[in-house]
């Protein structure tokens, strides 16, 4: 099963869109979102998701109760951390703030697949047993060295595989 993961939407709606027709095409099974979805009004873009989302909350999610409110069937949230089981495997997701806990978490072997988003740097990374798989945003990051933008992304974690990819937007 193909998992699709996705970060930091911060009410991009068009690279939203276009985030979905990705994940749509990979053919996921499940989908997860790492928190800073920011405005409620976007929620129900998920809608066209074929498939099931379950969300976590970020730093910027501050309406929460309006965000639940406004998400599609397909889309269900969780608080800020979140430890989910598929197919015998223990997925944690966690905003990722603060670092520090992030880097804890991805060094404590508990989980098989760690997924993080916050710092909108896409990156997978291996501990022993633990994938870690940051998809970067959809609003990219400004980086410093090259006074440039990073490009949007998502994440396709493959689970019999135990394989990632990161997928520009």
């Amino acid at each position: 099963m193909k998992i699709g993961i996705i970060s930091d939407t911060h009410d991009q709606v068009e690279r939203i869109k276009k985030a979905i027709q990705i994940l749509n095409k990979e053919k996921i099974g499940l989908a997860y979102h790492l928190g800073d979805i920011c405005s409620p009004f976007v929620l129900p873009l998920f809608k066209d998701l074929k498939c099931n989302i379950k969300g976590i909350l970020g730093n910027n999610d501050a309406d929460i109760f309006k965000l639940v409110k406004r998400a599609p069937e397909n889309f269900s949230f969780h608080d800020r951390f979140f430890v989910d089981k598929v197919n015998g495997n223990k997925i944690c997701l966690f905003h990722g703030d603060p670092e520090e806990l992030a880097i804890n978490l991805f060094e404590s072997g508990k989980y098989d697949l760690l997924l993080r988003g916050h710092n909108h740097v896409a990156e997978i990374k291996r501990n022993g047993k633990t994938l870690m798989i940051n998809p970067g945003s959809l609003m990219g990051k400004f980086d410093e060295a090259s006074k440039s933008w990073t490009e949007p992304s998502v994440a396709v974690y493959e689970l019999g595989k135990d394989e990632a990819r990161i997928i520009k937007v």
